[in-house]
């Protein structure tokens, strides 16, 4: 009996280490496949620039060309072109240096600056034991943050406005993003919006927050996002601090 039970314990083991490897394929497949799609709701995510960004730049370039200004619109609209240029290249890469973000940051910024004629003013520094070349994260992060702080936080404002945006390190692989601004605050800037019928909502907000949420299921479970009203921190004091923590591989 044993012997004629041989082949069919056999045939029985092969099909079963064929089932196996087959439900393990499967298992393998549909992660990858997930992490595919992540991947790529992070591409679109941070190729969406703002459409109200890029009308109103080419509109304040346009207003150069008409009163006469040539070589302040061509000026502006070569930085709009390459801006657009490294928005799209980022947006094909996980991780990009901290040096090419910052020069990313600073086209936007000034961009952002034109658009409002100068009512801002903006400072970026990074702690000396950072090196920028050598610092690998996320792409435009921040630049989400930086749109709230002028479209809410400065927008209206009848003093002069001013963003701060710090790079820090909390622990040796640990680095802090912070956007600073002395706008009106989150508070003030949602009674405003409501003031107006309009319901508040930061577009920016969420798709960082959709960023985040992403980059946590590839792996990056420390990276955590603060907002904080500096009115709740100190009742003196305006604007509004935005904080991202990012573990550093």
């Amino acid at each position: 009996m044993f012997i004629s039970s041989t082949p069919q314990v056999t045939l029985l083991v092969i099909h079963s280490v064929v089932f196996a490897i087959a439900i393990i394929y499967l298992i393998t497949s549909r992660k990858r496949l997930k992490e595919r799609i992540l991947r790529y709701e992070q591409q679109v995510l941070l190729s969406q620039m703002n459409p109200h960004f890029v009308f109103n730049s080419l509109t304040a370039i346009q207003s150069y060309i008409f009163r006469n200004e040539p070589h302040t619109a061509s000026k502006y609209l070569a930085s709009f072109a390459k801006l657009t240029r490294l928005i799209l290249e980022n947006s094909r890469c996980e991780l990009c240096s901290l040096e090419r973000e910052i020069a990313t940051l600073k086209l936007y910024l000034d961009l952002q600056k034109l658009r409002f004629e100068g009512r801002f003013d903006y400072t970026i520094t990074v702690a000396e034991q950072i090196d920028p070349d050598a610092t690998l994260i996320p792409p435009m992060l921040a630049q989400p943050l930086i749109e709230n702080a002028i479209e809410h936080g400065l927008s209206g404002i009848n003093w002069a406005g001013k963003i701060e945006i710090r790079y820090t390190l909390t622990k040796p692989k640990q680095l802090v993003i912070e956007v600073e601004d002395n706008g009106i605050g989150i508070e003030k800037s949602r009674e405003v919006q409501e003031s107006k019928g309009k319901q508040y909502r930061s577009l920016a907000t969420e798709i960082t927050k959709e960023r985040i949420k992403n980059l946590k299921k590839l792996g990056n479970s420390g990276i955590k996002l603060n907002i904080t009203d500096k009115s709740t921190l100190s009742g003196s004091t305006s604007g509004t601090i935005a904080q991202i923590v990012i573990p550093l591989k």
